[in-house]
């Protein structure tokens, strides 16, 4: 029956290349190995026919995609099904012929199994490099067949440089895996990310949000659906809004001023008021700090006790994990099996800082919706004890959801502001002439610390400029943003790409690819304040390191006052230089987030 299946699909698939002469029945193992060459060989002649239609039809209309032909997609599909029904009764004809054999049957099934396997595997590269939609897409073949080397290279540290180079080689879009194709390009981002008037927006794809240990599979970030991010959306908007960020200034200046004022309690314990200080960690002791007031009302104490809280330490400790746990999310069932696969002692670790998370949370809702911050906004609108109940016109969240949010905008905004300062100061320190220049501007715009405030810093226009290539430069989220193409596909920067397709834009292979950017590697503000025409035809709206569209960043606003401010203020008190140890300290493998090693600088009061 296998081979009757096959033949019928070889007759189907191959006309009019499709030969009448029928395999030889099996006589022996000599025919058994020649019958499976065979049915190998037809399935090359598929893939060549494949080739010769797609090459004919392009030929016949050029100025047309071939793949936006309805008819290629639907052809494509049943030379899919083709390939897999044929394995499947290859499978069975040599099972049931190993299994009929008087002796050394164990022996057969090991080699049946084997040759099965490895014309699964034959028809599968064969499918994927010739037969697929993406087919026509340029990449490396070993990428087009699977997406192990992908993950290999998100688990050795270095898919931004990977992705830059293959972008560089291949161009403005490049399939990175069996299903996905990554792009480079301002109107590919806009395709991806941005608003879709009247059409279904790209959903994000699961295989990267949702895994339960992260403790944000609930929040605003990890849902995968939209209208319960949307929910969540609305009713957090109104805490990062203009108007509430002016009333929360006040607790972002507490604890810039407090940061200040520690260092130099550094810096006082010697004569000539200098000292050496890792200053990466003292960007997340202010932030974590800030954040912590404003989602839970309650210091975290990383500026007191100059370390990081244990759930907190425990997250950066812990980076190589958590990119595991996204590569293991990609497969559903090792999704399922996660728990089982982390270490006892780190899964309950991870579970008591969610409980910590959540006992800080729950404080926070007892004190009510007086205090303007995060969660104010969200009781004002009442509190739900079920997810799933709503009124009309006014959603509510339940308090699992605040719990999972708490945990979610405390990682994500804070982490990044400090992975951008931290970039930044190195840059500075690294060009002695824009760090000048910036000390210029700041210190004669203010005479005094006081005067320092977020709306005068918004003014500051070099200040501006090096924050905007700092992120362009060292975006603290480097990687890509997953995306599944709607039903019925869509054209992205001109390319039609089939539905389900997973697509993004590569922060860090954008940013510092040559096709949009002069100079794509050098550190230069100019480029953003429109005096240099060297830069004129850099593409500058390709940089959106807070994404754009209906899932952009909700608290870019925040993490700008924070920047400007608490570098204002560093370098209005502080000379500061690199040490030697920290002059390579570019050179970062890249997880999640930046597996950062410490910024060492040395300090110097300018006011003792």
């Amino acid at each position: 029956m296998g081979y009757d299946i096959i033949q019928g699909l070889q007759y189907y698939v191959m006309q009019p290349r499709y030969s009448s002469r029928r395999a030889r029945p099996y006589q022996g193992r000599v025919d058994q190995l020649r019958y499976l060459g065979e049915c190998i060989v037809q399935v090359q002649k598929l893939a060549h026919s494949h080739r010769v239609w797609k090459y004919k039809e392009a030929s016949m209309s050029p100025s047309r995609d071939p793949l936006q032909h309805p008819g290629s997609i639907l052809l494509n599909n049943i030379r899919s099904s083709s390939i897999n029904i044929a394995t499947m009764a290859l499978a069975a004809e040599y099972f049931s012929h190993a299994l009929s054999q008087p002796y050394g049957s164990s022996f057969w099934v090991a080699v049946a199994a084997s040759l099965v396997f490895i014309c699964y595997i034959t028809c599968d590269t064969v499918y994927n490099l010739c037969l697929s939609p993406l087919s026509s897409f340029p990449g490396p073949r070993l990428w087009a067949v699977s997406n192990i080397p992908r993950q290999l290279s998100i688990l050795g540290g270095r898919s931004h440089l990977k992705m830059l180079a293959l972008h560089h080689r291949y161009g403005p879009v490049v399939r990175v895996g069996p299903s996905e194709l990554s792009f480079n390009s301002p109107q590919g981002f806009r395709d991806i990310y941005g608003f879709r008037r009247g059409q279904p927006q790209f959903q994000k794809d699961p295989k990267m949000y949702g895994s339960p240990l992260t403790g944000i599979s609930n929040s605003i970030g990890g849902h995968v659906d939209s209208d319960t991010h949307s929910r969540h959306r609305r009713l957090l908007s109104h805490s990062f809004s203009e108007r509430s960020l002016r009333e929360q200034e006040g607790i972002v200046v507490y604890y810039v001023d407090l940061f200040i004022q520690r260092l130099r309690e550094r810096t006082s314990v010697n004569k000539i008021h200098r000292a050496e200080e890792d200053l990466k960690s003292w960007f997340n002791f202010t932030t974590f700090d800030i954040i912590g007031d404003l989602m839970f009302a309650e210091t975290f104490d990383c500026l007191k006790d100059s370390q990081l809280h244990p759930w907190i330490a425990l997250m950066f400790n812990n980076v190589k994990g958590i990119a595991f746990l996204g590569v293991l999310n990609e497969y559903s069932l090792f999704r399922k099996m996660q728990g089982a696969l982390l270490p006892k002692a780190l899964k309950q670790k991870m579970l008591e800082n969610h409980k910590l998370c959540a006992q800080k949370a729950d404080r926070r809702l007892q004190k009510g919706a007086s205090r303007p911050d995060f969660v104010s906004a969200i009781l004002k609108h009442g509190l739900s004890d079920d997810k799933e109940e709503f009124i009309e016109n006014q959603p509510l969240m339940s308090r699992a959801e605040i719990h999972a949010n708490s945990i979610f905008i405390t990682i994500a905004g804070s982490e990044t502001t400090a992975s951008l300062l931290s970039g930044c100061l190195f840059y500075l320190c690294k060009h002695k002439y824009i760090m000048d220049q910036l000390n210029k501007e700041i210190r004669t715009t203010f005479s005094k610390d006081e005067e320092i405030t977020s709306s005068k810093c918004f003014n500051l226009s070099y200040l501006n400029a090096v924050l905007k290539e700092s992120l362009r430069l060292y975006p603290p989220v480097a990687a890509s943003l997953l995306r599944l193409v709607p039903k019925g596909g869509c054209t992205i920067d001109g390319h039609f790409v089939p539905e389900d397709v997973t697509v993004s834009t590569h922060h860090y292979a954008s940013y510092r690819d040559a096709a949009n950017f002069t100079f794509p590697e050098q550190f230069i503000p100019e480029r953003w304040l429109g005096t240099d025409n060297r830069f004129d035809s850099d593409r500058k709206d390709v940089v959106q390191p807070f994404s754009l569209g209906p899932r952009d960043c909700l608290g870019k606003n925040l993490a700008h006052m924070e920047m400007r401010l608490i570098l204002s203020k560093l370098l209005f008190n502080f000379d500061i230089h690199l040490t030697p140890e920290s002059e390579n300290w570019g050179q970062q493998k890249m997880f999640i987030v930046w597996d950062k090693p410490a910024l060492m600088v040395r300090l110097t009061d300018r006011f003792a």
